[in-house]
């Protein structure tokens, strides 16, 4: 059995293929010129030990063998020159059987004394994943703390950017989008409008407020009415973010009533606090500059310091003026599943929060052209929720992918499911499945799936055989 982890750290690059000898290399070499249609011609020098490559462009796609990525150090000009990805730079944290799948880019844009290089990408019928590696040219404004802020990826309705290397020595972050969706289009773009930099971490931070003493002085509490559709809304989180955001209406605190200080972090206060539908409901004002773009959540702990297991969703409403432009966000509201002050009574409200030192901004744009990949496996299956509910699945090298009218009123975590290999191993997924949009559900694998070697899969207990579309 192999279970699939996703790896949130990021990793440092370091140099690859230092012990190969050079009759290594210019058989690798070699490899790698058969391989991407390069016609070579080299003939070394006694003199200046010098090589001259002769090129021609190839229009068909490319797929390298992991034995000539390895020469991707040497040949660098001539694969760029020839449209193949600089795989080197992402070598070390990419499996070669990911690498094969990918589509090379390489369009570059730079403003600001910034480069940003958009490598390689792929895409299945609901989910596209794009490398892009970002270098300072002049400072050092890019580092190991990058965090992607504004941003847009074309096609799908939802987004994710994530630092997932740094090479101090090259000063180049590569980052990771995820944009999900069923309406992709061929013709994509990546566009990176700011980051931040200079990440400090305060985790498990005591907020020291006794909330039992703080609400039993309140005397009433006053709220305001949102209107998704017309109201200042510009985000959602918690466990049932997607429900809260289908009201028709929300009730929150009435801003600024109260003025709480978190002793050693400057960039909020607590605005507001109180129960309102039966829920407790506590208001920040990220009041401070960088608190726009800092941030970070509540949760409470016992009087032993163990975190409880209290839902919890967030709003994040209003908006800002800075240099002429209206900015959504300038108040956060946590909702807690509590509505009683005696609730409290053995609970300490702690957090975990995130604040930057720098903001930096630019246009970094690219714009390329990305065909869905076609090598999938197709099966059925019929769910059993209060009614039955009929799905397609598509298996792809990017994931799986559940389609049917219904399939959004099942919960991801109620969905078990398990990928079974010609040889007998199978894939057993840690993370679940998510709503990406109507009627469509997917679980993104983290390393990529031989779909040729996927016999069939078991959802629900439930034996699904699979066949090539």
């Amino acid at each position: 059995m192999v279970v699939v982890e996703e790896i949130e750290e990021v990793i440092p690059i370091s140099n690859p293929g230092d012990h190969f000898t050079e009759q290594n290399l210019t058989h690798i070499k070699k490899l790698f010129y058969e391989k991407v249609g390069l016609e070579a011609n080299s003939q070394r020098n006694s003199q200046n030990n010098s090589t001259q490559l002769y090129k021609r462009r190839v229009p068909k796609i490319i797929y390298i063998p992991i034995a000539a990525i390895l020469s991707l150090t040497i040949v660098t000009g001539a694969a760029a020159a020839m449209g193949v990805i600089d795989l080197s730079s992402i070598l070390q944290f990419l499996s070669g059987d990911r690498i094969n799948i990918l589509r090379p880019v390489n369009k570059t844009s730079e403003d600001q004394g910034i480069r940003m290089q958009t490598l390689g990408a792929v895409r299945d019928g609901s989910t596209t994943e794009i490398y892009v590696a970002l270098k300072d040219l002049k400072e050092d404004r890019v580092n190991s703390s990058l965090d992607v802020y504004d941003f847009h990826v074309s096609g799908g309705r939802s987004h994710n950017a994530k630092l997932v290397q740094y090479d101090p020595a090259e000063k180049t972050a590569i980052i990771r989008f995820l944009v999900q969706g069923k309406r992709l289009s061929n013709r994509m773009s990546v566009q990176i409008s700011s980051f931040l930099l200079g990440a400090n971490k305060e985790e498990n931070y005591d907020s020291g407020i006794n909330l039992s003493e703080l609400l039993s002085k309140k005397q009433q509490t006053e709220y305001d009415t949102l209107d998704p559709l017309k109201d200042s809304i510009s985000g959602w989180g918690g466990e049932s973010a997607l429900e809260l955001s289908e009201q028709e209406f929300i009730h929150v605190l009435r801003q600024d009533q109260t003025h709480i200080k978190l002793p050693g972090i400057n960039w909020m206060y607590i605005s507001n606090i109180g129960f309102v539908d039966g829920k407790l409901h506590i208001q920040i004002n990220p009041n401070d500059e960088m608190g726009r773009y800092n941030h970070g959540y509540f949760f409470f702990t016992d009087d032993q310091g163990n975190k409880q297991d209290i839902p919890m969703n967030s709003v994040s409403y209003g908006s800002y003026t800075k240099g002429g432009t209206r900015y959504g966000g300038d108040y956060e509201e946590y909702i807690f599943d509590i509505s009683d002050i005696s609730q409290l009574n053995k609970l300490q409200l702690k957090g975990d929060f995130t604040s930057y030192d720098q903001f930096v901004t630019g246009n970094w744009e690219t714009t390329f052209y990305l065909k869905q990949d076609s090598l999938s496996k197709t099966g059925k299956a019929t769910l059993s929720l209060n009614e039955e509910i009929r799905t397609e699945i598509v298996v792809s090298s990017l994931g799986v992918t559940l389609m049917g009218k219904g399939i959004n009123q099942i919960t991801p975590e109620n969905l078990q499911m398990e990928l079974y290999l010609n040889d007998g191993t199978s894939i057993l997924p840690k993370s679940a499945f998510l709503n990406i949009d109507n009627n469509l559900m997917k679980w993104i694998s983290p390393q990529t799936i031989p779909v040729n070697e996927v016999n069939y899969l078991m959802l629900n207990g439930q034996k699904v055989l699979l066949q090539d579309p």
